[in-house]
């Protein structure tokens, strides 16, 4: 087994951001954990067996497993508190993951499954119970097709937004695949975990069509039509004879994930880079009223309008500290200053327009002449982009400040923002970075009504609104973000305060959440309280059903197998002030 940690990723580019991430300041060690109920000797004889399966440098411990804990813990000092695996072991291969779970079913251990680790601000690869072996399925990397006709690629887990960029470039793939934020991370694990890019197939699990998983004894179940073999439609279409379950696989713990197929956008003859910007705090009101009644009546198709603030657009591009000489959070007073020095809206919108041109332009001229009525003081721009001869666009040929994950073109743009409140002359600062994401209706009045509320509670506890959404046609999720240093007492402090503050307002308005931490799994899954939790235990009679020991993730999304059900954390109360 080995205590070093391998190479995460062959780009130099994306490795050094990793290393960067995952460096400790200060280094505290990783203590040595078992996990729950399981005894030290049949763990150590655990381990051995799994080196037995994959062979030693695929089995982790010790410092080992620095790359398998929360890179943001707030609790990193603190033993108990901290999320720590007890191992870690990197499958290659459906064999060798069907070995390593018949390992963890004979011995009890839980494990913790994820593809890339990169969700970052969630707990990225740590485990919710303590002693976990985390699961990484990395080395399962294969890029299985791409097909042109279709639109359409499937993947395994350990496959990057930027590795199947590359493989269509390489391969001269006439599609654009929807990328997240960051190129780092799995398109699968991000899939599952309901995540979001930028182009016409934003909603990615909304676009998935047939996945392979593999249950907790080792059985293997494709959904869909890819359960018929040789189906010509089998990552064509979602219906299936008899009920659907690609759904149980979302943010679950009801099986581990091998093959996923995901539709992509067809390389179009014209792209249009598009913005709307307005000035004032209040005017999100009239641009989410406005946007989202073209989203529903399908004047802007069903590509994502992402909106971002003021802050967001000054900390891509410094920190806090160029903007702002005083103590805590930058005023209002002096926002409005930097609006005005800068140009910049207090509000942006951003969506991209794909197709034939005639109709990208009749569909950016209509936009602009309902903006022009509805939200007469923003100002929208619109930047076209055509093939050559007729020809498909190029995402390549698009410059980065109106292409990049609009055209699917993998970035790491938006590392630097987590460095917004570190000043640049401290020595020894640890950047990190949080989110509190409530579903929130498509409605101005809502979101304004949001905005006012959680500004407040996040000044409160040292930090600005720093608020971007994803627009979809009936509802927003929103990410209240927050950054700061981890190596400063007071700053973790203040951030835990900040999301419970959030939390207690996001209750009372009926707001669930789109993703939780591992701290918060059981507290945000307990607001689903209808007839005493009854999908919580509906589920949970499920995960009894399907994984009898309850190896897979207990404890994830606050769903948790009988034998650890003894471990659900119930906070009635939350620590707001």
């Amino acid at each position: 087994m080995s205590t070093v940690t391998p190479a995460a990723y062959p780009d130099p580019e994306y490795e050094a951001a990793h290393r960067s991430t995952y460096e400790r300041a200060p280094r505290h060690p990783i203590n040595p954990v078992l996990p729950p109920g399981v005894r030290a000797d049949d763990f150590a004889t655990a381990i051995q067996d799994f080196i037995s399966v994959l062979g030693k440098d695929a089995v982790f411990v010790g410092e080992g497993l620095s790359d398998y804990i929360d890179p943001y813990d707030i609790h990193e000092a603190e033993d108990g508190k901290r999320k720590v695996p007890g191992a870690a072991v990197c499958p290659n291969s459906t064999e060798q993951l069907r070995s390593v779970l018949a390992v963890a079913n004979k011995y009890a251990i839980p494990l913790w499954t994820f593809s890339r680790g990169k969700n970052l601000g969630y707990g990225g690869p740590a485990p919710r119970v303590n002693g976990s072996v985390a699961l990484d399925l990395h080395l399962m990397n294969k890029i299985i097709e791409v097909n042109d006709e279709y639109s359409y690629a499937v993947v395994e887990p350990g496959v990057t937004f930027i590795d199947l960029y590359n493989y269509c470039v390489e391969h001269k793939k006439k599609v654009w695949p929807s990328t997240a934020s960051l190129g780092w991370g799995s398109v699968l694990g991000n899939t599952l975990d309901r995540g979001m890019g930028f182009g016409a197939h934003f909603a990615h699990h909304q676009n998935m069509a047939g996945l392979e998983v593999m249950l907790a004894d080792g059985d293997v179940v494709r959904t869909g039509q890819f359960g018929i073999t040789n189906s010509p439609s089998a990552f064509l279409s979602k219906f299936t004879f008899g009920p659907s379950i690609e759904g149980l696989f979302l943010q679950s713990n009801l099986g581990v994930v091998t093959k996923l197929s995901i539709w992509m956008t067809p390389q179009p003859q014209a792209f249009m880079s598009c913005t709307f910007s307005m000035p004032r705090f209040e005017d999100i009101e009239t641009m989410v009223d406005c946007f989202g009644e073209m989203r529903r009546d399908g004047t802007i198709p069903s590509s994502v309008v992402w909106f971002t603030s003021l802050i967001e657009t000054l900390c891509i591009a410094g920190r806090r500290e160029e903007y702002w000489s005083g103590t805590g959070p930058i005023p209002d007073w002096r926002l409005e200053e930097l609006r005005e020095e800068t140009g910049y809206g207090h509000w942006y919108a951003r969506w991209g327009l794909y197709g034939p041109r005639r109709v990208v332009q009749a569909q950016f001229d209509e936009i602009k002449e309902v903006l022009s009525v509805k939200a007469p003081t923003g100002e929208i721009t619109g930047a076209l982009y055509e093939g050559r001869d007729g020809g498909a666009v190029d995402a390549a040929s698009v410059p980065t400040q109106h292409g990049s994950m609009f055209v699917g073109v993998p970035q790491l743009w938006s590392l630097p923002l987590i460095n917004w409140p570190i000043p640049k002359a401290k020595t020894g600062g640890k950047a990190a970075h949080g989110d509190y994401a409530p579903v929130i209706p498509s409605s101005g009045k809502a979101v304004l009504e949001w905005m006012r509320v959680s500004k407040p509670v996040c000044e409160a506890n040292g930090v600005e609104l720093m608020a971007d959404f994803f627009m979809f046609e009936r509802h927003i999720v929103l990410m209240n973000m927050f950054t700061w240093d981890q190596t400063d007492p007071g700053q973790k402090e203040s951030v835990e305060k900040l999301y419970y503050g959030l939390y207690g307002e996001a209750k009372k308005r009926g707001y669930g959440m789109y993703r939780a931490h591992v701290n918060h799994m059981d507290l945000i899954a307990d607001l689903n309280d209808f007839n005493h939790h009854a999908y919580n235990r509906f589920v949970e009679k499920i995960k009894d059903a399907v994984d009898p020991n309850g190896i897979l993730a207990p404890g994830k999304q606050g769903i948790w197998p009988n034998r650890f059900r003894h471990l659900r954390e119930t906070r009635e109360v939350v620590k707001t002030e």
